[in-house]
């Protein structure tokens, strides 16, 4: 009797992943390529026949969707994908232990170290273990829906095995594409005429990313997974554990992993991996170490930028020799002036490096940097080149101190000294413009992908882009005649912008570049003045009424929108439609009027910008710092020092699922009564009828 078409799709399915977890995770095949084909090219002619019963965990999927439709969708990450503080001594290391044991109140610590791969970090979820959504890192608060594409890889399971499977997990790891994969990729490249990538990392980022998910699947990126942001789905009391149970669940968890009794064995761990770094068949610069007992994650907490139960050990810089050819000076939106060294091109730590750093002119003074010199360079933590001496014994003859010019460099006018910093005076620089341009599309303000610096540098030449406010003229017909663009580009980008136009106020104050104002404050003065109008005519005492803001940040403020420029800048964009979306409005009279809230830690499945604005809705008020006026610390897994404040001064703390139940009006809440101003005491002097 013939199997019914259903089950056999199902056991198909099942067959299939069992097979591409013996072959890509256990590396361990039963058949042969050949009987593989078979059966999944029956799996792919009965979901031919029966669209209908093909499953999300299809390994059809696998060989990508084709051609995606739209650019990928921005999602907030439920947990944020924090940093990790990079350190890059064993005394370092040790003084890290120190603080560690301090926090826990005891004398060893168990770590867990790992290589530290240098892929792409993307976060996967799970629900009734079926692989739903991966996230890219994005930056850190919010990622791209990379879905379609990560489905591709074949070390990211579609389904979880084993019976018992969280009913919801998110997993974060790596992407990475192998030496071996990365060689034959630019080989290929190099054949079609294309330009090859410069390390494996650019290669898996720059994949990630593309449009056409055959060509992601072709690429052979693998995932190694590194972390569970919410480690109690899966139920283990250390990290070490939990990296067996994602095995068992059927992924590839790297076999460098190593529980170490203390932190002389990382720092040996450390060791052992540098020396052998370069057979590794991957790109690592470092190990991470992390507190082994999970439990302690959450007494550690975190700082904003990053959890304290983790550390990265950078491994010692790549360095070459090379030539310095000549030092150029680039103008920054600022207008400051910054030397940067160009050099003869040499091959660093798997990139070809044709630029480094000078950081400024007293730098270059001090090191006696000379064009013509020989130089040794490094790229510190392996990312950014800069220079470290100069190597005087090869010193060409004739050569001369390198001194800043006294006019810039982009527009001609004069030069000024401000401290050690060298400026442009010229407002209408172009070099600054188009660093405000590029600022102004940057991930953290506005985020329009087509503009980086080659999108911006076409556009400039082709005479699209002379202020910053042409962002918002420009017309896609136009645009796709811009080398570098072309009609689907262009569309993309103008949406992106058109977009832009109604950005939060938070996202518009970053993009405007206003001196000394970075997202935490803009996000204050959003909520104080809540439009682009009202700041700018704000006064300085005005502004000094805000959390944060001091006399000298209040005057920058004001001079920077104040200035003639910057009200053309302002009065033409809101002619071109930019209308920021202001926070929303307090609600007079809420259940939460008068009071004041702050966010620590992950909140589970809210963001910390819909919590705020959860809060305001009722009335309510958020802050980012915690105080005595404080009524309420909501605080999550590995919250930080703001838990510890909040404490110290009696703030009542909720935790986000006594949060949410207050918001839904299940809990009743209310913030802790102030102490009682103290009575004069009565005198201890006995009573006395003397005078």
């Amino acid at each position: 009797m013939a199997q019914d078409p259903k089950a056999r799709m199902a056991w198909l399915r099942t067959e299939l992943q069992r097979h591409d977890h013996l072959y890509y995770v256990l590396a361990r095949p039963e058949i042969s390529d050949a009987e593989y084909d078979a059966l999944y090219r029956e799996l792919e002619a009965l979901e031919s026949e029966h669209p209908e019963w093909r499953t999300a965990d299809s390994p059809t999927h696998r060989v990508g969707a084709g051609e995606l439709s739209s650019e990928f969708a921005k999602v907030p990450h439920a947990v944020p994908m924090l940093s990790i503080d990079s350190l890059f001594t064993n005394d370092e290391v040790r003084e890290f232990d120190a603080r560690i044991r301090k926090g826990l109140g005891i004398d060893d610590v168990q770590y867990y170290a790992e290589p530290k791969f240098d892929g792409a970090s993307a976060s996967l979820l799970y629900e009734n273990g079926v692989f739903v959504r991966g996230l890219s890192r994005g930056d850190g608060q919010t990622g791209e829906d990379l879905s379609t594409n990560l489905r591709t890889v074949r070390t990211i399971p579609l389904r979880l095995r084993g019976a018992q499977v969280p009913e919801r997990l998110e997993v974060r790891g790596e992407v990475l594409m192998s030496h071996a994969a990365f060689e034959e990729l630019n080989r290929r490249m190099l054949e079609a005429g294309e330009t090859p990538f410069a390390n494996p990392r650019n290669a898996t980022a720059g994949t990630l990313r593309r449009l056409d998910s055959r060509l992601v699947a072709d690429r052979n990126l693998e995932f190694i997974p590194w972390g569970i942001p919410l480690p109690s789905q899966l139920g283990t009391k250390t990290y070490a554990q939990a990296m067996e149970r994602l095995a068992e669940l059927g992924f590839r968890v790297t076999h460098e992993g190593a529980i170490c009794a203390s932190v002389e064995e990382v720092i040996t761990y450390h060791d052992r991996l540098e020396a052998r770094r370069d057979s590794a068949g991957f790109d690592l610069d470092g190990v991470v170490a992390k507190v082994n007992l999970l439990d302690a994650w959450e007494t550690l907490g975190a700082t904003t930028r990053s959890p304290r139960w983790i550390l990265a050990f950078k491994f010692t810089p790549r360095q070459a020799t090379t030539v310095l050819k000549r030092i150029e000076v680039q103008v920054g939106r600022t207008g400051r002036l910054t030397p940067r060294a160009v050099l003869e091109p040499v091959r660093l730590a798997g990139a070809v490096i044709t630029h480094a750093t000078l950081h400024n002119a007293r730098f270059v003074r001090d090191l006696d940097a000379r064009e013509g010199d020989t130089i040794v360079i490094e790229r510190s933590g392996d990312v950014i080149p800069k220079v470290i001496t100069v190597v005087r014994e090869k010193r060409p003859d004739a050569t001369k101190p390198f001194e800043m010019p006294s006019s810039c460099p982009e527009c001609g006018s004069a030069t000024q000294w401000d401290g050690e910093y060298l400026l442009c005076s010229g407002s209408a620089c172009p070099a600054r413009t188009r660093e405000r341009i590029l600022h102004l599309a940057s991930r953290t303000a506005l985020n329009l992908d087509g503009l980086g610096e080659k999108g911006v540098a076409a556009l400039w030449g082709a005479g699209l882009l002379r202020r910053v406010e042409d962002v918002f003229a420009l017309d896609a017909a136009r645009v796709a005649e811009v080398e570098r663009f072309g009609a689907k580009s262009a569309e993309s980008l103008i949406s992106q912008i058109e977009r832009a136009k109604t950005a939060p106020l938070d996202r518009y104050l970053v993009a405007l570049g206003i001196p000394e104002v970075g997202e935490a404050t803009a996000r204050l003065l959003a909520r104080r003045f809540r439009s682009l109008d009202a700041l700018a005519s704000a006064s300085e005492q005005e502004l000094l009424e805000v959390d944060g803001v001091g006399p000298e940040m209040a005057r920058a403020i004001t001079t920077y929108l104040r200035d003639p420029d910057m009200g053309v800048t302002l009065a033409a964009l809101a002619a071109a439609g930019v209308r920021p979306e202001a926070p929303a409005a307090p609600v007079e009279g809420g259940p939460f009027s008068g009071w004041t809230f702050v966010f620590t830690g992950a909140l589970g499945d809210l963001t910390r910008e819909a919590a705020g604005a959860e809060v305001e809705k009722r009335g309510g008020k958020v802050s980012d710092s915690v105080s005595a006026k404080t009524s309420f610390v909501v605080a999550g897994a590995a919250a930080g020092s703001k838990l510890t404040k909040a404490q110290s001064l009696g703030v009542v703390v909720l935790s986000p699922e006594e949060f949410r139940e207050a918001l839904e009006g299940r809990r009743t809440i209310a913030p802790a009564a102030p102490p009682a101003k103290a009575t004069k005491k009565a005198s201890r002097k006995p009573a006395t009828d003397a005078p």
